[in-house]
């Protein structure tokens, strides 16, 4: 599975909004290869030491003021890299100024907020999308590629554990399903322990097991359990965890062996004709049905720097996903794995294909609201002792209701107030 990707006459040309830590480390060594589909415009970002060492670096203009920004408008559309509270606020401003955006995730705070970013952009006829790269890593682009092969028959259900329970798994759930789901359920688990620091802005004093079931319209179902800890602390199992694609003929298998990112193993487990109830009672032997009996292990194909694709070959013939990026990506390693990098790139691509015009986005604001909805609507379940929640949701939320009242509390004005929002500074180390 790949694709050719169409390249614009112009790239587009962004405007970088927010130059932290994600903004420097990430999107800066992406530039050189995004250059045939997009490139750097401005840096805006309020942190001068941040905005200013990143323009310089990118030969652009820097802005301390979104407000100018927008009034120059060196730019046709803008990637937003700051924290998630923030998102709403610039998202809706951008949109009334007719400037498309691309919001890094979680997409917002609140299903409001998501569902008012959708209606503005749409008042003012702009592309929003959410830059989700986790429905584009390696083991999900391969296991859409399976999908797709009907190798293990229809894959109707995703088993995961410990990997990245959230929203970047809805986004994944959704884009494997190719639909929406009807209902969620899920209960938590809280387990206090002594107090650490994963970042200097991530202090953690308790633990949370999260229990999480989706259903699907088409009757797929998902069973996602991962604790807060989601990357191996205390020693629990790291990402990108424990997770199977079932099908009804076999299934994918992905799993980190215990030591974490760039050491996962995974492999294509089948049911030959052989071991089915036709072949058994032809040979008058009843014992031993349904074991898979064709193994193939699933190579992770690289240049050593770059991650190219992903593929297993099968007695019916290679199953392979070759990523359309293989001749643009130069960057090397990003958070030195070969893979992030690209997994990046896809959907800044596809934000700007969209707003070109050459090509419908993968996955949609709709499909962003959605885990939004799942998420809030996860929370909601368990709020209410683990009722199932319908979706979409409709309505007034209690969890949305809580996080404004403390985003009010932590910043000083109402989170829904976007002119009010816009002078807040989210500085991170």
């Amino acid at each position: 599975m790949n694709s050719t990707l169409p390249i614009p006459s112009q790239p587009l040309r962004l405007a970088l909004i927010g130059a932290g830590n994600r903004a420097q480390t990430i999107y800066q060594p992406l530039w050189e290869s995004l250059k045939p589909w997009c490139i750097p415009a401005a840096v805006c970002d309020p942190v001068a030491e941040n905005g200013q060492k990143l323009a310089e670096a990118l030969g652009v203009p820097y802005y301390a003021d979104i407000r100018k920004l927008v009034k120059d408008r060196p730019m046709e559309a803008a990637l937003v890299v700051t924290p998630v509270p923030s998102h709403h606020s610039i998202s809706v401003f951008l949109s009334s100024k007719g400037i498309p955006n691309h919001t890094e995730t979680t997409w917002a705070s609140m299903v409001c907020q998501a569902k008012e970013m959708i209606a503005v952009a749409k008042q003012n006829k702009v592309i929003v999308r959410v830059a989700e790269n986790f429905l584009r890593m390696p083991i999900d682009r391969f296991a859409q590629t399976v999908r797709d092969s009907g190798y293990l028959g229809r894959i109707g259900r995703i088993v995961s554990y410990a990997d990245h329970t959230g929203y970047h798994n809805d986004s994944r759930w959704i884009a494997f399903a190719q639909g929406h789901p009807e209902w969620v359920q899920s209960i938590d688990h809280d387990m206090a322990h002594p107090a650490f620091y994963s970042m200097p802005q991530r202090r953690h004093e308790k633990e949370t097991l999260k229990a999480r079931f989706f259903h699907f319209t088409n009757d797929f179902f998902v069973m996602d359990v991962g604790s807060g800890h989601v990357k191996g602390h205390l020693g629990r199992h790291p990402r990108p965890g424990y997770t199977e694609f079932q099908g009804e003929r076999g299934t994918l298998v992905h799993r980190a062996p215990g030591v974490g990112w760039g050491n996962e193993q995974t492999e294509l487990r089948f049911v030959s004709d052989a071991k089915l109830a036709p072949a058994q009672e032809a040979a008058n032997n009843l014992w031993g049905g349904g074991h898979a009996d064709v193994v193939k292990p699933v190579v992770h194909d690289s240049t050593g720097e770059v991650w190219t694709g992903m593929h297993a070959d099968t007695p019916t013939g290679r199953i392979e996903y070759v990523s359309p990026l293989i001749s643009y990506a130069r960057m090397g390693k990003v958070t030195n794995r070969d893979w992030y990098g690209v997994a990046v790139m896809d959907h800044v691509v596809d934000f700007a294909l969209a707003v070109k015009g050459l090509r419908e986005s993968e996955f949609t604001a709709e499909d962003a609201l959605m885990s939004e909805m799942m998420e809030i609507g996860a929370h909601e379940s368990n709020l209410q002792e683990g009722r199932r929640i319908k979706l979409p949701i409709e309505g007034d939320l209690e969890s949305d209701a809580l996080i404004r009242k403390a985003q009010r509390e932590q910043f000083g004005c109402d989170p829904l107030d976007v002119e009010g929002m816009l002078s807040v500074s989210f500085p991170r180390p």
